[in-house]
């Protein structure tokens, strides 16, 4: 009898790590944007970390593993197999005709103007700021110029620096090396929470420069399918576990 009944415990014991080590692995790509994906004292960290956290939880099917890439190299990583799918993205970035599929709407973003305080006379600053040094991200999309992402395009069109991030881009106008910066509602939501006095210093534009839902791009090639991704989703959304993550991290500064 005790013989059997420690089979029976080691059986419970062990079921767990069976199970998960058989989960089929989907390779999730992030990058630095927004209160998305970003470096906090060294770790990485952000809303697509909780919510692959979340989906992991919530079956035991997949497992949800982040990858970083970049703004120019998400479309060389998916059509090379390195990820399955990015969070989170909108599908006028470039996706047409790559083989892809969009999730349902995850969240809703906003691009932002901002400026030095100082320099700015009134609402009027930000009417026409093709006129003004510009700094942005590169590899970014940005509704201005019509979603153009090319570095070369975008430098002849436009008196702009294409930065590695959007802390570049807001230390550029810190430094008056920019007129204008373009960042994510997110991002500069983040800093007002922990860079003090930094809402003295930076006036943001009257109304945001654009608003899009954020979606998951995932590859056609991917070991789930899009569909199935969306049942995931949807019970996340049942059970609230999406909206309040997403406020945690992306509180309001919108003009």
């Amino acid at each position: 009898m005790l013989f059997r009944f420690l089979c029976v415990v080691a059986a419970v014991l062990f079921a767990g790590p069976v199970q998960a080590q058989y989960r089929t692995s989907v390779m999730v790509g992030v990058y630095e944007y927004s209160v998305i994906h970003f470096y906090q004292n060294g770790v990485q960290t952000g809303f697509a970390h909780d919510l692959i956290d979340r989906l992991n939880r919530i079956q035991d099917t997949y497992k949800f593993v982040a990858v970083e890439t970049s703004p120019r190299r998400r479309y060389q990583d998916m059509a090379m197999g390195n990820i399955d799918m990015v969070l989170l993205q909108n599908p006028d970035w470039n996706w047409s005709g790559r083989g892809v599929d969009f999730s349902t709407p995850i969240v809703r973003e906003y691009d932002l103007l901002v400026a030095l305080r100082d320099r700015v006379y009134g609402p009027a600053y930000f009417e026409e700021i093709l006129e003004y040094s510009l700094a942005g991200v590169l590899g970014f999309h940005y509704r201005f110029v019509d979603f153009v992402a090319d570095p070369q395009e975008l430098e002849r069109i436009l008196n702009v620096s294409l930065l590695y991030n959007e802390s570049e881009v807001l230390e550029a106008v810190m430094r008056k090396d920019a007129d204008v910066g373009i960042v994510s509602a997110g991002f500069i939501s983040r800093q007002f929470r922990q860079v003090e006095g930094i809402g003295e210093k930076i006036a943001i534009g009257p109304r945001a420069d654009n608003s899009y839902p954020l979606v998951a791009v995932i590859s056609r090639k991917a070991p789930l399918t899009v569909e199935r991704f969306d049942t995931y989703l949807d019970a996340l959304r049942a059970s609230n576990q999406i909206a309040p993550l997403w406020s945690n991290w992306h509180r309001g500064v919108l003009p």
